[in-house]
């Protein structure tokens, strides 16, 4: 009897905590410091000029295994869309600037950033530990 209603205790108090963590919001990981820029293997820049001295840097990489690793030209106040597709499933980063999206194959992540400062953003494949490119911000125009 007791076995019973010890039984039937742990099993509510595990149906609880299944509905508290689907209800729940997900954490998300935000730092200060470049503004967020990505760049991976198989890249194709298509700069667009836009208002004032920055512009706008549209950039597609791959994140396939075997592809070269891509490299992104930019200067401090340009924007940049960085799209990263392949057929894979991990989490694409770029840690100095604390963003972090999903990929999967057909659904690419995306970042759209303005780069604030000076350096070099790497893109990496979370779960394959894999630098798939890097992003190097120069500085603003004269």
């Amino acid at each position: 009897m007791l076995g019973r209603r010890l039984l039937v205790l742990f099993a509510v108090l595990l149906g609880l905590t299944a509905l508290a963590t689907s209800l729940a919001p997900r954490p998300t990981s935000t730092r200060t410091g470049l503004a967020p820029a990505t760049p991976s293997p198989t890249a194709t820049s298509t700069p667009t000029p836009s208002a004032g001295s920055s512009r706008r840097i549209e950039q597609t990489i791959s994140a396939d295994p075997g592809k070269p690793r891509a490299r992104v030209r930019a200067r401090v106040g340009d924007i940049l869309a960085l799209t990263v597709s392949g057929d894979v499933l991990d989490g694409v980063e770029i840690p100095e600037i604390g963003k972090l999206e999903p990929i999967e194959p057909g659904s690419p992540a995306r970042f759209e950033v303005l780069l604030e400062r000076r350096g070099e953003l790497r893109v990496t494949l979370v779960d394959a530990e894999r630098l798939i490119g890097l992003v190097e911000v120069a500085g603003p125009r004269a």
